[in-house]
């Protein structure tokens, strides 16, 4: 202890004298005990699965979600719940083949989110493996022109940082598409871009940009790309029949959910904890983000129930559309922008319900100083890593030179095992790594809201 009180001491941002540190141990201990025995995240996330499920924005499954998560919120409490408009895309994925052409060997597949349909009747062509999107050129137009790309490169398994991994592969899946329709594809088949060797096909959105010639873009399971794989290995004049009936709709509304705690000192500044409601149409988006929603609602929860007044107005913010063009988000910074709101603090969980590791920080040094002198409280509770990068897609809309914006970071080992996949449901989540990622939040909140240093 006492060389813990040292470091404490010789904290660059906070001094030792402004901390009540018996005080503060305390409150943080209460919201682990608060989360751990009561569990409200865990059981509203199974009500927000097995009662909602899948949460594609524009469609039915995401207005039942706003529906459930205002309601739930106003049991809580809070000074305020309301629902802030959204316009946002309504795309439905339809049918999905993808078979071996005059045979009955079908690959387990997808659509990938956005893409075109085929023509109705399906189309034929012979495909062409090509490992990443990086690798069209080398192959060039007169390989590629009137054949589907298989894009065959796998995410790397030997980066312990799965995050880092994911970043390096998610091209094929975003871009992949459009890349290869310049070299004259007639359509895309990608490896699922995923941590585990199983056949769930992952999808996830895939833009056109300005490709003048847009074409059907799907996903197949990992073994069903292995097995296409050895199959253009002993013969690559393989064709293979694709039929895909997505479809677009126009734009509809949705909404934000807002609940509010207004601030005791400073409550024309704002604190935000925020997650995206909602999810991709395979699952029941348990991981991605259904963790981080039901988190977020805890958070602030428990330190409304703990007692404590924060000085600034702190909102729980349920995000609408991330995986579909982070819609939510920017209507929420447009009208904070519109109103004058100051938001100076702000906490996303977007990175799956596993155990806490600690916070991703992006502000100006100041800020990181500030977070960083937060360490000796957290390591306790298995927050120990603390890196200076991004906080995350829709908390991250709200960057200004005051913020300390931050991504909760839970051990992201098997959230790629699941993400985007039909895989994704309720029971991958453990109830107490939850639980501990709603305790962490609170803390980080807590702390930032006593301590930050105001410009």
């Amino acid at each position: 202890m006492k060389k813990a009180l040292l470091a404490l001491l010789a904290l660059p941002s906070i001094a030792f004298a402004q901390m009540d540190t018996t005080a503060d141990e305390a409150a943080i201990r209460s919201f682990y005990d608060m989360a751990l025995e009561e569990r409200h995240a865990y059981g509203w996330l199974e009500e927000l699965c097995k009662e909602i499920g899948p949460r594609l924005a524009g469609t039915e499954g995401a207005d039942k979600a706003v529906e459930w998560a205002q309601e739930t919120l106003d049991t809580l409490g809070f000074d305020r719940v309301f629902l802030q408009e959204v316009k946002v895309p309504h795309w439905e994925r339809g049918e999905c083949s993808v078979q071996l052409s005059d045979t009955d060997l079908e690959f387990t597949s997808c659509a990938l989110g956005g893409s075109v349909a085929t023509p109705e009747g399906g189309l034929i062509a012979k495909v062409i493996e090509i490992p990443d999107v990086d690798d069209l050129e080398s192959f060039g137009r007169d390989q590629i022109e009137g054949k589907i790309v298989f894009f065959s490169a796998p995410m790397r398994q030997t980066y312990i940082s799965t995050g880092a991994a994911y970043g390096e592969a998610v091209a094929k899946r975003h871009i992949g598409a459009a890349k290869a329709s310049e070299y004259g594809a007639v359509a895309v088949v990608i490896r699922s871009v995923t941590t585990k060797k199983d056949d769930a096909p992952h999808t996830g959105s895939m833009s056109y940009r300005d490709a003048p010639n847009k074409i059907p873009a799907a996903a197949l399971g990992y073994q069903s790309a292995d097995d296409l794989q050895a199959l253009l290995a002993e013969n690559p004049e393989l064709e293979l029949y694709m039929k895909m009936t997505c479809e677009w709709h126009d734009s509809t509304t949705s909404y934000n959910v807002i609940a509010e705690f207004v601030g005791s000192e400073y409550p024309d500044e704002y604190a935000v904890v925020g997650g995206h409601l909602d999810s991709w149409d395979l699952a029941e988006g348990a991981q991605d983000d259904g963790a981080g929603s039901v988190q977020s609602m805890e958070a602030l929860y428990l330190m409304m129930k703990s007692g404590y007044q924060p000085k600034r107005t702190h909102r729980v913010v349920l995000f609408m559309n991330e995986e579909f063009g982070l819609d939510g988000a920017r209507e929420y910074a447009r009208q904070a922008q519109l109103l004058g709101h100051k938001h100076v603090i702000g906490i996303e969980s977007d990175g799956g319900g596993d155990v806490p590791r600690g916070f991703s920080i992006q502000s100006l040094p100041s800020g990181v100083s500030v977070v960083e002198s937060f360490k000796w409280f957290l390591e306790p509770y298995g927050l120990r890593e603390y890196s200076v990068g991004w906080s995350g897609a829709d908390v991250g809309q709200l960057r200004n030179d005051d913020a300390i914006l931050l991504g909760y970071r839970a051990d992201g080992q098997r959230y790629f095992d699941y993400h985007h996949a039909p895989t994704d449901t309720f029971e991958v989540i453990n109830a107490r790594a939850l639980e501990l990622g709603s305790a962490s939040m609170a803390a980080m909140l807590y702390l930032l809201d006593k301590y930050e240093a105001r410009p």
